[in-house]
């Protein structure tokens, strides 16, 4: 379907009106398809933060839901096509064509191969959107096959295999996925420098360098600390250990990153004290990768407790890439100190190694959402559970010191 002037200006005059009402306006405007419009309209009013300059172009054609729940985050595109670079490219599992398009700043011939025939020829009206026609070419059909029978090396073919069954339920497993990686591995390291692979969050970081080789880098995406992918790069020549990059786009636009291998980890000691004037809790990313001992090693932090994600500090440790709270006070994890330590009954309620969800502790401790205080309930070095009363610290603060 294509974006008439008529069509561009019903969306934009119904932007903020229920879909559902859009498409029965079908009496109203009978020369014009208002079920597409209410389609756009749908699609819109869900992608703004996801998208933003997407949803900031008009000639932009979007796709079902579905499709739009599956693309990457504007962000994390950039983020991966920031990592990768060169003349040839392809994106063997197409999709709407977010991450195509952002490839597509850093190469000059960028293949977007999808099995769904509308979906990419709505990816070829959005290269012209976009002014990259020139650069990105749709292509309709099997993103493995059409590998197959291409007759050159590609520098860079990138995969982000569809994570729900023939139920529509997702699953993370590699040999869940579609298509599933480890039957085309090697295929796709003999027909490219690099092979680039998006997975599930959920996919645990030591199976996939055990069950994908030559991999270098895996870099855990987190965008405002929700953790979105992991996005591995590798390539036939490479043999060692592979690189672990833990980053979060926190909300002002800057990515924190955390670096190591899980050698490191393994090796470390760590170290571990009792809680003193500061808490730190590590982004999502970070506690998906792991490396909690390597990164207090770094930083100079101690961790309360070998299974509680938390570090603390007697002074202000600036630059840790998570959340630092100052701990005011603390009691016991009962509902007596509870009432103690926040006699308003409300406070953000975080539980860590306590044998509860967040959820749960606060239905325990009877405590409300909101306000400036956080109750954490976690677990310290000596095994004991402990209610913390914390305020989050957004900036180095004389009386935190």
């Amino acid at each position: 379907m294509r974006l008439t002037p008529e069509v561009v200006a019903l969306i934009r005059k119904f932007r903020d009106e229920s879909p559902e009402s859009v498409a029965l306006m079908s009496k109203r405007y009978p020369d014009l398809p208002m079920a597409f419009v209410a389609q756009q309209v749908k699609a819109r009013q869900r992608i703004g933060r996801k998208l933003p300059s997407w949803h900031a172009n008009e000639a932009i054609v979007f796709p079902s839901t579905l499709s739009l729940e599956q693309c990457s985050s504007e962000y994390a595109a950039e983020y991966k096509a920031n990592l990768l670079q060169g003349r040839t490219m392809a994106d063997l599992t197409g999709g709407f064509g977010v991450d195509a398009f952002a490839f597509s700043e850093r190469f000059n011939q960028v293949f977007h191969i999808e099995r769904d025939r509308a979906l990419s020829q709505i990816v070829s009206q959005n290269a012209v959107a976009w002014g990259k026609e020139s650069i990105v070419t749709a292509i309709y059909g099997d993103g493995m096959d059409w590998l197959k029978k291409y007759p050159n090396a590609m520098d860079v073919v990138y995969v982000d295999p569809a994570r729900r069954d023939r139920r529509s339920l997702k699953v993370s497993a590699l040999e869940d996925c579609e298509p599933d990686l480890k039957l085309h591995w090697e295929m796709l390291l003999e027909k490219s420098k690099r092979v680039a692979v998006k997975l599930s969050p959920g996919l645990d970081v030591d199976s996939i360098i055990a069950e994908l080789s030559h991999i270098f880098e895996i870099h855990i995406l987190s965008i405002e600390n929700e953790c979105k992918e992991s996005f591995c790069i590798a390539t036939k020549e490479f043999e060692g250990e592979p690189s672990i990059i833990c980053s979060n786009r926190k909300g002002e636009g800057d990515w924190e990153r955390f670096e190591f291998a899980r050698s490191e980890e393994k090796r470390a000691e760590g170290a571990y004290s009792m809680y003193s004037k500061f808490l730190y809790e590590p982004n999502a990313s970070i506690m998906k990768g792991g490396g909690f001992k390597v990164l207090g090693m770094k930083m100079g932090l101690s961790l309360l407790h070998p299974r509680t994600r938390f570090y603390t500090s007697a002074q202000l440790v600036e630059g840790f890439p998570g959340k630092t709270f100052a701990i005011l006070d603390s009691g016991e994890l009962r509902k007596k100190s509870a009432v103690a330590l926040f006699p308003k009954g409300k406070a953000n309620v975080i539980a860590r190694n306590v044998g509860l969800s967040s959820p749960e502790l606060k239905q325990k401790l009877n405590l409300s959402d909101g306000g400036e205080f956080f109750a954490i309930g976690t677990t310290d070095i000596e095994g004991r559970r402990r209610l913390l009363k914390c305020r989050k610290v957004e900036r180095v603060v004389d009386s935190y010191v």
